[in-house]
């Protein structure tokens, strides 16, 4: 008979071990195996012994009453304190919490000691280190100038993004984006950048995978995309930051109006010099094409 409603007694404690398998003391999931007189052992440990780790019965049948137990039993997450408020099947408490939002990332500023979630961090270097932000929405294009330093990126969905353009003499700008998380997780994410940094010169940088980092090493030292150095011009990164991964073969640049004058000599060794700088110095991330 299943239950009709949830039931809460105040005072009720429970030693959480009963919960978990004798041999590998991982919490205890369906399917979950008994031997005759009832030692429980979860289905991937059961499969490896060839008898009951306390006893010396080999037999082992399906215990549905236990599987009800721990399919009703619901855990706070243990960062309550930072905001989280979703109950959790006992045994889905560790990967709740691993990829909890509310769980520590840490200031990357040298010096400072502030640990807390992605949020308050944003609000903390947002207010102590003055460090610019601004929201943008899934798929939708918005324009950034380049402007050495950290940028964090607010989603609607409530992650948040850092982005650091670092100078690099001679070569112009790095750029590296990452997913501000307390858990390195299978990305969710990708990016686009275009750019120009001279008349006719049209560049776009991909990274298909935004890497997760609670910073707890400080900013990061990886980067997609080099932006070199312009002829006097302000930059603009035509930015595009999707949740999904999809990308279209045939993605087209934005027309641009272009000088139709031919480039001189000097001009074609640049063209050489771009193509073999993004090449060699460029991660395996970093996706260019120069239409010149």
């Amino acid at each position: 008979m299943e239950p009709k409603g949830e039931t809460k007694v105040d005072g009720v404690r429970m030693a959480m071990g009963a919960l978990d398998c004798p041999v590998c003391y991982e919490p205890l999931k369906p399917p979950i195996l008994q031997c005759g007189v009832g030692h429980l052992i979860c289905n991937s440990c059961c499969a490896r012994l060839k008898k009951c780790p306390l006893c010396p019965r080999t037999a082992f049948e399906r215990c549905y009453g236990m599987e009800r137990v721990v399919e009703s039993i619901e855990v706070p997450c243990c960062f309550a304190n930072n905001g989280c408020t979703k109950k959790i099947t006992y045994f889905n408490k560790k990967m709740h919490e691993k990829a909890c939002r509310h769980g520590p990332c840490f200031c990357p500023e040298p010096g400072c000691g502030f640990i807390g979630p992605a949020v308050a961090l944003a609000n903390h270097v947002a207010n102590h280190h003055k460090w610019p932000s601004m929201k943008f929405k899934y798929f939708e294009q918005f324009n950034l100038t380049l402007q050495p330093g950290p940028l964090v990126l607010h989603a609607p969905d409530g992650n948040v993004f850092l982005m650091n353009m670092t100078p690099v003499e001679p070569l112009g700008h790095t750029i590296s984006l990452v997913c501000i998380q307390p858990e390195a997780t299978d990305s969710r994410f990708g990016c686009s950048m275009v750019f120009s940094c001279f008349t006719g010169h049209h560049q776009i940088s991909t990274l298909d995978a935004v890497r997760s980092s609670s910073l707890s090493d400080g900013m990061p030292k990886d980067f997609f995309c080099i932006v070199p150095k312009s002829r006097g011009i302000d930059i603009f990164l035509r930015t595009t930051i999707d949740n999904e991964l999809v990308y279209e073969d045939e993605d087209e640049l934005e027309d641009e109006d272009d000088d139709d004058e031919s480039y001189d000599e000097d001009e074609d060794e640049e063209e050489d010099f771009l193509r073999c700088l993004i090449r060699s110095i460029g991660s395996r991330q970093c996706s260019s094409s120069l239409d010149l």
